[in-house]
């Protein structure tokens, strides 16, 4: 069943049921309170009966007699003895008589609503002491016709205007649930939309009023924003990788067909063809590894995280690349020891990125700064460099991006190494920062929690 006809249904049966509930409790009260109006009635019959019979010049009156001006005009009078017998009946129209409700006599007052015959009745019996001295019931019965027919009235009453309550209520159950549902068809046919052509595209949302189904319309286009921000990453990906893939494969190829035709007949030719052609391995080996990295790391990162000192990596690290590259770094700290809970290893190849990416583009000194602020640990990697154009600083950590394409090659870079570098510091739940001024320095920072 669909969601439309549910809530139709749903809001058409609470409907049904709360009229019921309304139209009941109307026709039982109604009823209440006109049959005890009735009886109220009745019982001051009765009293105005016993009244009269009390007065002295009423005891020489024939009891038939006095009891004629006080018959319902739509009932009967009787008086029942100790013996429940009826000593008088009265009534007004005695070809249809009144159904009594019993003949038993009864010491205490009593009243009540009967039905008998098809009709409803009205009684009222009272103890009195008649002329003899002896107790007997007075009861009053009246036929409650009227009653009946204000009844039936008001049930017709009642179900026109549920009728008058329904009716609009149909067509407005049919509105309400087209209105609720608008933006979740509205989503649907968007969603076919991206399906069946393959395009992003956002559904339009009233900012009249920001309901639930409002923010389940954002969220959709936040997922969409998100999903459509990632299909060009990725697209992106693809064209770099074949991009950056295709130069060393022409050369490859260059330096193959050049080994064809000259290679086994010159040496050089031979000797240079071979070392192209390695180096260009090298490098397509080193790419294809760091693509992996990224691809894998896209999921998740598993860190093996233990208490390390970050005073002490720092100056492992410098020392090592010191010695490799010949090149000079300076290690910068107030502090003899900081411990934090990292990822040795991992911290060590964000290191050997950074540090690398400034030997790559300054030939000074490179300062390695760490230190504690607040509660976070930091190290910073400043060079004195070419530094990056303020429009670039924002791109830096996009994958294949480099500042100088030129000497990318020279360099051996492959604009991967700030990608895997901030993946690495985010799954350590910290964030890395970069300044630069064009023509005179760059300096990146890494910020890591003191307890991850």
């Amino acid at each position: 069943m669909k969601i439309k006809n549910k809530i139709y249904l749903f809001s058409t049966v609470w409907l049904l049921l709360i009229l019921l509930l309304i139209n009941s409790s109307i026709y039982f009260l109604f009823y209440k309170v006109t049959t005890n109006g009735e009886l109220e009635r009745l019982k001051r019959e009765a009293v105005h009966i016993i009244e009269g019979m009390n007065v002295e010049s009423a005891k020489k009156i024939d009891a038939v007699n006095l009891l004629q001006p006080y018959l319902p005009s739509n009932g009967m009078i009787r008086v029942i003895n100790e013996n429940s017998k009826v000593m008088i009946r009265q009534e007004v129209d005695s070809t249809k008589p009144i159904p009594a409700v019993n003949t038993k006599f009864e010491r205490k007052e009593s009243a009540g609503i009967y039905e008998k015959n098809g009709g409803k009745f009205a009684y009222i019996k009272i103890p009195i002491i008649w002329n003899d001295g002896k107790i007997v019931s007075l009861e009053m019965t009246e036929r409650l016709d009227s009653l009946q027919g204000n009844l039936n009235m008001l049930k017709n009453v009642l179900v026109i205007a549920s009728l008058f309550v329904l009716i609009p209520s149909f067509f407005a159950g049919r509105m309400l649930s087209k209105l609720i549902l608008k933006p979740v068809n509205s989503l649907i046919q968007t969603m076919e939309h991206i399906q069946d052509r393959g395009i992003f595209k956002k559904i339009p949302l009233e900012k009249k009023s920001k309901d639930e189904l409002y923010k389940m319309g954002t969220t959709f286009n936040k997922m969409i924003d998100l999903l459509h921000q990632n299909f060009e990453k990725q697209q992106q990906f693809v064209s770099d990788a074949s991009h950056e893939l295709r130069t060393p494969l022409t050369v490859i190829e260059s330096y193959a067909k050049l080994l064809k035709r000259w290679g086994m007949k010159k040496q050089d030719v031979l000797e240079e063809s071979v070392e192209a052609i390695y180096s260009e391995a090298i490098r397509m080996k080193g790419m294809t590894n760091q693509m992996l990295l990224l691809a894998n790391s896209s999921a998740e990162w598993k860190l093996e995280t233990k208490e390390s000192d970050v005073v002490r990596l720092c100056k492992m690290t410098a020392e090592q690349l010191e010695k490799t590259y010949n090149r000079d770094f300076r290690v910068i700290t107030e502090e003899e020891k900081i411990v934090v809970n990292i990822d040795e290893q991992k911290i060590k190849q964000v290191l050997v990125v950074l540090l690398d990416n400034a030997m790559k583009y300054s030939k000074d000194s490179i300062d390695l700064i760490v230190g504690i602020n607040k509660e976070r640990v930091f190290f910073s990697i400043q060079d004195y460099g070419m530094g990056i154009p303020k429009e670039d600083i924002q791109k830096v950590f996009d994958r294949f991006f480099r500042v100088d394409k030129a000497r990318s090659r020279e360099t051996g870079g492959t604009g991967l190494g700030l990608s895997i570098a901030k993946q690495i510091i985010d799954a350590h739940e910290g964030n890395i920062q970069l300044e630069s001024e064009e023509g005179k320095w760059t300096k990146v920072t890494v910020y890591l929690p003191r307890f991850l």
